[in-house]
């Protein structure tokens, strides 16, 4: 059953990997888009998914409890970062949509 998970991380890796190659290629390619920040918060946080993807099955198949619980701190916390990063973005894509639309 573990090495089961651990091979299901590992293919999730790969494709948050290429998620996140796709994001951050595009929104290095082209940085005058309005939405280039918002594909690099998500770039990023695709590599992030990624590493603690691969840390947690590296923790399952080594058995390794500390190994799973930092993956798992890591995650939470990056993605809560990421999260407000996200919001913070968007509301301020929000407020220029309203300003524009205004005047």
């Amino acid at each position: 059953m573990s090495v089961l998970l651990a091979d299901v991380l590992v293919v999730l890796a790969a494709v948050f990997g290429w998620r996140a190659v796709r994001h951050l290629a595009r929104a290095l390619r082209e940085p005058g888009r309005s939405d280039s920040s918002i594909r690099l918060v998500r770039g990023i946080r695709a590599l992030i998914l990624a590493v603690s993807a691969v840390a947690l099955a590296l923790g399952i198949v080594y058995e390794s409890r500390a190994t799973v619980i930092i993956a798992t701190v890591f995650l939470g916390e990056e993605l809560y970062e990421t999260g407000v990063i996200l919001l913070a973005l968007r509301h301020q894509r929000m407020e220029a949509r309203r300003e524009a639309s205004r005047g």
